[in-house]
């Protein structure tokens, strides 16, 4: 399992990486939960932030132990993982998974005893109303895949309201929802056929910017407990 999800950041910080980044005050300390492989908390830490990582999969929380990582192997959606850590956190980190969990909202709602005064929750989150996604239903076809936004594993699916939705009725106020990342169509081709990169982005941003339910591939939330 953990290599399906595990991450090269190694070329850079883009996409949902570089939202969760920049966003990050100076010397945070953060509870990242599934932290996979340790590949983004390793990240993270070399930022100067304090990492405890929480991960289900045995294999990957071991990869990321033996990489450095102070992780537990468990499942946060077990009341006895979440009172067994004693300490609050500037940012709980949730890049990728509430998607996968059975009761998400019992989750997020849980998490605010983790959380120090003025801190927040920060979550990335794949948009089932994409462009592809709606092209594929339109022509009767809904297919599971080892990742992304019809990942097997996927237990609910959201878009842009449903998101929000979710999160304010967990008890938080959304400081940010945004697009991290998405494609337009024909992206791959345009680049092929000789089309500036650069100019593909600013149609991508636009596209975001403007039709963030539909070009948008994993929407970028941070939230505050209420």
């Amino acid at each position: 399992m953990q290599s399906i999800y595990h991450r090269d950041l190694s070329m850079g910080l883009e996409g949902k990486y570089f939202e969760v980044v920049e966003r990050l005050q100076p010397k945070s300390t953060i509870l990242e939960i599934g932290c996979n492989t340790g590949y983004f908390s390793l990240v993270l830490m070399k930022c100067g932030h304090e990492v405890l990582g929480i991960e289900l999969d045995k294999d990957a929380a071991q990869i990321a132990s033996s990489n450095g990582v102070n992780v537990i192997c468990g499942n946060i959606e077990e009341n006895l993982m979440i009172k067994s850590i004693n300490q609050k956190f500037d940012v709980i980190l949730m890049m990728d998974v509430v998607e996968h969990c059975l009761h998400p909202m019992n989750v997020l709602n849980s998490l605010q005893q983790l959380i120090k005064p003025n801190g927040k929750i920060m979550i990335t989150g794949p948009n089932v109303a994409y462009w592809s996604v709606r092209k594929d239903l339109l022509l009767g076809r809904w297919n599971y895949t080892d990742s992304g936004i019809l990942d097997k594993t996927h237990l609910h699916f959201y878009t842009l309201s449903t998101w929000q939705s979710l999160i304010e009725d967990s008890g938080y106020k959304i400081n940010v929802i945004k697009a991290a990342e998405g494609m337009i169509p024909f992206q791959t081709k345009l680049l092929k056929a000789g089309i500036p990169n650069r100019l593909i982005k600013f149609l991508l941003n636009l596209a975001m910017r403007n039709m963030p339910n539909i070009f948008t591939i994993v929407f970028f939330i941070e939230a505050i407990p209420e």
